[in-house]
């Protein structure tokens, strides 16, 4: 069996887009409250800088992030990833 990190098993599907997404908040509404909504409307969100959200890879989680502001930009730093431990040692004997 050929000894590699396994970094060379994703060179196939390096270059395929995946929509990435990271869920600041989530909240239910009225319809009427919906219809309501207009450009400009503001919808305030329960996070602040510093708490942390999920990140999402389609509709799968991977990682939890912390909510940043970088030069009036709302950015999130990758905390961790999850079952990054658990899957580390797999498939090394």
């Amino acid at each position: 069996m050929p000894d590699h990190d396994g970094a060379s098993d994703f060179k196939l599907v390096e270059d395929i887009l995946i929509t990435l997404r990271a869920e600041l908040d989530k909240r239910t509404t009225t319809f009427a409250e919906l219809l309501n909504l207009d450009v400009g409307s503001i919808l305030p969100v329960s996070r602040f800088t510093g708490d942390n959200v999920d990140l999402y890879a389609g509709e799968a989680l991977i990682a939890c992030g912390e909510i940043l502001v970088i030069d009036s930009t709302l950015a999130v730093r990758v905390a961790d990833f999850r079952n990054r431990l658990a899957n580390e040692g797999a498939g090394k004997v």
